[in-house]
């Protein structure tokens, strides 16, 4: 999907936390494409938040050397880019299930699906509208990686701190727990010298997985 967008009107996906829906299938994620599960925390009514970092190095990459396409009516067609774009690229990064043992034959488990697309690799300065990115975020302008975190559409980090998951199963607990987590989908939204704007979603994206077991914290 492809869409051409002046400097004035343009209210990129990123800004509005529009969330995409998974495909059906899932692709192997490009090389140097990557996410982690660095902490969870547990607050005191067993919910968690689980955050970590992820790039879309790999696919920054496969756009510079015009391999990275994008369906045009049916047909793969190379995302066009030009020495001196610059890029926002995103994916909806916090899609995961968290489990834990609760005794010999019970698990507490919870899976959360991403609704806002978020970053993964920039090297523009701005969002598309001009604003700043959210600061809990954490990724600059030079490809560095960014952090995700616990997502809902607008949920407001800054101002709310930590968002919470809750399972019908029981409260997690500090201690052990199981992530396999998932940045899925594709928003790629390239800066011209002329100030425009060019947007390409790629549903078959990123794709890039986690999966591990990582000591929960309790939420101070």
């Amino acid at each position: 999907m492809r869409a051409r967008l002046g400097l004035l009107a343009v209210v990129g996906a990123l800004a509005l936390g529009v969330g995409f829906a998974a495909p059906a299938v899932a692709a192997i994620e490009p090389p140097g494409d990557w996410m982690s599960v660095t902490k969870v925390m547990v607050n005191r009514l067993g919910g968690v938040n689980v955050s970590g970092e992820v790039s879309c190095a790999g696919s920054y990459q496969r756009l510079v050397d015009g391999q990275l396409g994008y369906d045009d009516d049916g047909q793969w067609v190379p995302v066009p880019f030009v020495e001196g774009d610059l890029v926002v690229m995103s994916a909806n990064n916090d899609n995961y299930t968290v489990s834990q043992p609760a005794g010999r034959k019970t698990m507490i488990r919870v899976t959360h699906g991403s609704s806002r697309m978020n970053p993964c690799f920039l090297t523009a300065p701005t969002q598309p509208d001009g604003s700043a990115f959210p600061a809990w975020v954490g990724c600059q302008a030079d490809g560095a990686p960014c952090r995700w975190e616990t997502d809902a559409y607008a949920y407001d980090h800054d101002a709310n701190g930590p968002l919470y998951d809750y399972s019908s199963d029981g409260k997690f607990k500090s201690g052990l727990l199981n992530v396999d987590a998932q940045s899925i989908g594709l928003l790629v939204q390239i800066l011209h010298a002329d100030q425009t704007w060019d947007v390409y979603f790629i549903q078959e994206g990123s794709y890039a997985m986690a999966s591990t077991a990582i000591k929960a914290v309790n939420a101070r």
